[in-house]
């Protein structure tokens, strides 16, 4: 295949514009109430279609598909190449429309003050995100702000396209409130998906449950929700699995030194919901089974439920843990009992912790020259990554190649599954390195 570098730019700014004319009409279905309707009276210009034919390899046998297979190859289209091929026909309209968008994440944000978006203005805004690919560089995601504008709603968009400046534009929405068309933005892309998305956020305090149209959300197994009540963190628990891979919870910044995740909470079933969209069966999951877990808030698990976790990977501020539960966690792992392919536990708190009682009956080995010699350029990693403080290296009983480094500082202690057993032409060895 030949291959002429001037016209990737033209191929991308084409591209680039048609994914603009497709969200502006989604917004325009905002205006009008026509749900999910992508005009389908707009016929399709010739380079739409001859865009498509390319992408697919022509029409030549196309009209003899009956409808799924028609929805069986749509499934494989990009978004963009769905919208060519439904202004063909009433019957590739109806093709497209009945077979979902493999929508990756949605992200709702209230009142976000990034600097590297738009929402940087000193008044209030919702951000919502969608994305259609895992990889965050992939140019398949784009970002909605929507603000008041008097009796309006404004909305602006970034799309981000990799090595290219993000591209905006403008939209007025008459006659409405934004916070309400947000939501409804995000929900409608949700729906799009068949609520199949494998990631979702939600960065709201007050989110409008009492009108939300989700119902489950069967495949979203990594979930980051931002509440001041643990109502609001209950009532996503039942669209979400029951297993779930990374679980994400928060506060509001005004909040964060005093509002506390209760103990009862932490320990207690919540309600989820089956994977299977033909299986309606209630299933229950545990906030301590989950695999990983960053709670950017306080939360008051006790020394028992610590000990318990089955995280390898969690923070959270610390509020009830003692130093001799810290002790008794770091050895259960020194005698092969703890917990599988541990890798790092950050147990926020400005306290004055007794260090003693925490390195009580462990083998430490400081951090000194000798250390910092045969670790390489390991520990200025670890400084420049993860913050130096006071750090021990403690081995397993039952592997003495493996190892934790303990880190204690003036703000957290952290533990890290730091050292692995490697070993090359013959020779055992361990190999350090940030997890």
């Amino acid at each position: 295949m030949s291959y002429n570098p001037a016209e990737e730019p033209k191929e991308e700014e084409d591209e680039c514009k048609l994914e603009f004319n497709i969200f502006g009409e989604l917004l325009d279905d905002i205006e009008h109430e026509n749900v999910g309707i992508l005009n389908p009276n707009k016929p399709a210009s010739k380079k739409d279609i001859d865009s498509l034919l390319k992408f697919i390899g022509g029409f030549k046998h196309w009209p003899l598909l009956n409808e799924d297979c028609k929805i069986e190859v749509v499934k494989y289209l990009d978004y963009p190449s769905r919208c060519k091929l439904e202004r063909c026909s009433r019957a590739d309209y109806e093709a497209v429309k009945k077979t979902p968008v493999e929508v990756y994440s949605v992200e709702l944000f209230d009142n976000e003050k990034d600097p590297y978006t738009l929402c940087v203005e000193e008044f209030d805004t919702m951000t919502v995100r969608v994305q259609f690919h895992h990889d965050f560089i992939s140019g398949k995601r784009f970002e909605f702000i929507f603000s008041q504008l008097g009796d309006d709603t404004e909305v602006r968009w970034l799309q981000y396209v990799s090595k290219k400046r993000p591209k905006s534009r403008n939209l007025i929405l008459k006659s409405c409130n934004y916070y309400e068309e947000a939501v409804k933005f995000g929900e409608k892309w949700m729906k799009k998906g068949n609520y199949m998305m494998k990631r979702v956020t939600i960065e709201m305090i007050n989110y409008p449950v009492e009108t939300s149209q989700i119902k489950r959300l069967p495949f979203c197994k990594n979930i980051r929700i931002a509440a001041d009540d643990v109502e609001m963190f209950r009532w996503w628990f039942q669209k979400v699995p029951d297993q779930l891979v990374d679980l994400q919870l928060s506060t509001s910044y005004e909040n964060r030194d005093n509002w506390t995740i209760p103990t009862e909470f932490l320990n207690a079933p919540q309600v989820g919901v089956s994977k299977n969209f033909s299986d309606v069966s209630i299933q229950t999951f545990q906030i301590m089974l989950t695999p990983e877990f960053y709670f950017w808030c306080r939360a008051a698990f006790t020394d028992e439920q610590f000990l318990n976790l089955k995280a390898s990977k969690f923070s959270f501020d610390c509020v009830n843990v003692t130093e001799d539960g810290i002790n008794q966690y770091i050895k259960k792992w020194v005698s092969g009992k703890g917990v599988e392919n541990f890798k790092q536990a950050l147990l926020w708190s400005i306290r004055d912790w007794d260090q003693s009682a925490i390195t009580r009956g462990l083998e430490l080995r400081p951090w000194d020259t000798d250390f910092e010699t045969e670790a390489a350029g390991f520990c200025s990693d670890f400084e420049r990554v993860c913050g130096r403080g006071t750090c021990y290296q403690i081995s397993s009983a039952i592997n003495p190649y493996e190892s934790l480094t303990l880190s204690l500082s003036a703000v957290r202690v952290s533990i890290y599954g730091t050292g692995k057993k490697m070993e090359y032409d013959g020779r055992i060895y361990t190999y350090y390195s940030i997890p």
